[in-house]
């Protein structure tokens, strides 16, 4: 689950050196994500951050993360309704 994006990459450099991958350049400059990653694909809860065109869209799914409830309200079957202050950072999305 998406909780927050970049409109081009803002982690530190070194970050960026040792997760990007080199012939991928285009990376720093689009999009990225941060992302809660079920804990259904990845036993220890984790938050990664990842550009655009390794995101894939995927509706109407619940995810297991023990940090969720940071973020989101709840689930309403389709979407995960953000908390007041999450969506007043991202209000169009």
């Amino acid at each position: 689950v998406i909780v927050a994006w970049d409109p081009q990459a803002r982690a530190p450099e070194g970050w960026v050196e040792q997760n990007h991958r080199k012939d991928k350049p285009q990376w720093r400059t689009q999009p990225n994500y941060a992302i809660l990653v079920d804990t259904r694909d990845r036993m220890t809860p984790q938050l990664t951050y990842v550009p655009q065109e390794n995101i894939d869209i995927i509706s109407n799914v619940k995810i297991m993360h023990p940090g969720i409830e940071n973020y989101f309200e709840g689930f309403d079957g389709a979407q995960y309704i953000p908390r007041p202050w999450l969506k007043a950072v991202f209000p169009h999305d």
